[in-house]
């Protein structure tokens, strides 16, 4: 019998007649569900097996079949169900970096276009006899990824109970529930466990996340309402601590393979020598493998920064283009007299900061002293407001607009892209 303090686990094992199809119907509510594992979980027999479609492709060894995200739809229950293949952490093509990487940009993306999942599956395969190496790391990352409210829309799948007896299944099942750095944290959270042994049990794991409300996971708030390049999300800070501990326990592998091979050159022992030097090499491979995916995480914090300042960029020439043409369709500014503009722009002056209104009082006094603004009865003729629109212009678009009267909308594009001049 099932402790009274956890929620059952699903079993289905009867076929069922479903009302699936292939063929997507318009106008029929979209129901956006990713599937997540490690590579041998059967996250491709998954979908293939819920959707029968012909196009996807089913691995059969441990070479990975997804390297990127895919999408397969189908019709059902009078939904259109996307299913998304994702790839894993250990994928035998990309690099763990590579992986989060792209999975964070699709996610990032998604819910920019206010799309966001119903929920996911995360695939493990209970013919494993404990979960290890891998396994754990993967499940980390995706905690993380994934973060806290979300995972009451999160199902945890178990897998290739064909390979296993009853007993010894329901034993490895009962030990991913029970501790907490396995599954029993996030079932405390709401996630639910439930097995995958036919094509029935596929669908009722759909059944049960095809009413859930979309929500955003932690990686989507951090990348999107917060802005945060993904190095600095709690997934890639965890990716890039973990990058770091590996890191250490090589080098000091290496240093101790070092001190062993000299001593085999001293001592003569040529059979030693050599498997030290393969140690040696296998070791200093893995290393460039850290580090060529720590550049990865820095790369795409460059590629990030890049972003938001040609976007910043970008922002400022459609703010001067739109301030120069609100002052030429505006002739109440260009008919002021030099003293109206400069009582318009002090009294804005408090839009903006200190260092900046005492640029402007300079830019005003240096104004003055042009022949043309000698004396106050020039000062006071209509259309000399021209001669400090023409020194505003030096200023940025966000300043002079802002002295100037204009609503000023500033863009989100990230806490550092900001200048003191607003």
């Amino acid at each position: 019998m099932e402790p009274a303090s956890f929620p059952p686990i699903l079993r289905t094992t009867s076929t069922m007649s479903s009302d699936t199809s292939l063929q997507i119907v318009p106008g029929a509510p979209w129901v956006l569900i990713a599937v997540m594992g490690l590579t041998g979980t059967g996250k491709s027999t998954f979908i293939q097996t819920a959707t029968e479609s012909p196009e996807v492709v089913v691995g059969h060894d441990l070479e990975s079949c997804t390297s990127e995200m895919k999408g397969y739809t189908f019709h059902y229950k009078g939904h259109n169900v996307n299913l998304i293949d994702t790839p894993g952490f250990d994928d035998t093509h990309k690099s763990e970096t590579e992986v989060l990487a792209n999975i964070a940009k699709w996610l990032e993306d998604s819910f920019r276009n206010h799309e966001k999942l119903n929920g996911v599956i995360y695939l493990h395969s209970i013919n494993k006899p404990r979960m290890e190496g891998s396994a754990l790391r993967n499940l980390r990352l995706f905690r993380r990824l994934c973060g806290e409210n979300p995972l009451k829309n999160v199902v945890l799948a178990t897998t290739f109970w064909g390979a296993v007896n009853e007993q010894t299944g329901a034993s490895r099942e009962e030990e991913l529930r029970q501790r907490p750095e396995f599954w029993g944290n996030m079932v405390d959270h709401g996630s639910r466990m439930m097995r995958v042994t036919d094509r029935a049990s596929t669908l009722e794991i759909v059944d049960y996340l095809m009413p859930m409300t979309g929500v955003p996971l932690e990686i989507q708030k951090e990348m999107v309402d917060q802005d945060k390049p993904l190095i600095e999300t709690a997934a890639g800070q965890h990716m890039n601590k973990e990058l770091h501990r590996r890191e250490e326990l090589h080098r000091e592998e290496l240093q101790k393979i070092k001190e062993e091979h000299e001593l085999a050159i001293e001592e003569k022992d040529e059979q030693l020598r050599a498997i030290l030097e393969e140690s040696q090499r296998r070791i200093e491979n893995n290393l460039n493998k850290i580090y060529r995916q720590q550049e990865q995480l820095r790369a795409e914090r460059r590629a990030e920064d890049r972003k938001r300042r040609n976007d910043y960029d970008n922002y400022f020439q459609k703010m001067e283009s739109r301030i120069s043409l609100e002052i030429d369709s505006s002739p109440e500014i260009r008919n002021m007299s030099f003293d109206e503009l400069a009582a318009m722009i002090r009294a804005n002056g408090i839009m903006i900061n200190a260092q900046d209104r005492d640029k402007v009082e300079g830019m005003i006094s240096k104004a003055q002293q042009s022949p043309d603004l000698s004396n106050s009865a020039k000062r006071k003729k209509k259309g000399t407001a021209r001669y400090l629109l023409r020194a505003l212009s030096i200023l940025t678009p966000i300043v002079s607009g802002a002295l100037l009267g204009f609503p000023i909308i500033l863009p989100n594009l990230g806490k550092d892209s900001g200048t003191s001049e607003a």
